[in-house]
């Protein structure tokens, strides 16, 4: 569970921005997406994950969504709002159905030698909450981190 510094956490203003589908711009993902981790209080090494699950949503996207086309829009909300640090990537791609998706078994995996595939079983084990939807002709995938206050976990 992602942990906030002392003094900090408090609520910080939402972000929208608007990035052409392009694995390039993934380290920029990577980077905005820990910063504004950090600014909502959680310390380096949680900012840390959690950009990599943002990462791995987006490249998501541009890998299934639309097929590796690049230039395709993807929108990336950061909310700071609350208890829940949560993140939204829409896109206007081909719709996936997450029930779709096999089970993950590690051993299996393993075995197998295989790769990829990791994406969204990385995701919800970095992550509170992943959802996926769909609306208005977008696909929605929001990722949630709970805040937890180091002082409130102390007996």
């Amino acid at each position: 569970m992602g942990r906030l510094a002392r003094g900090r956490g408090a609520a910080q203003p939402s972000l929208r921005i608007s990035l052409p589908s392009d694995n390039s711009l993934l380290a920029l993902v990577r980077d905005l997406a820990k910063r504004m981790a950090e600014g909502a209080g959680f310390d380096e090494a949680t900012a840390g994950t959690l950009a990599l699950a943002v990462d791995e949503a987006m490249a998501n996207v541009i890998e299934h969504a639309y097929h590796g086309e690049t230039g395709r829009e993807i929108e990336l909300r950061f909310e700071d709002r609350g208890p829940d640090f949560t993140v939204e990537l829409m896109d206007s791609g081909d719709r996936i159905d997450p029930g779709s998706l096999p089970h993950f078994e590690l051993a299996r995996y393993v075995n197998e030698r295989r790769t990829g595939g990791l994406g969204v079983h990385l995701m919800g084990r970095i992550m509170d909450s992943v959802s996926f939807r769909r609306i208005a002709r977008r696909n929605v995938c929001c990722l949630v981190k709970h805040k937890i206050r180091v002082e409130a976990r102390r007996p």
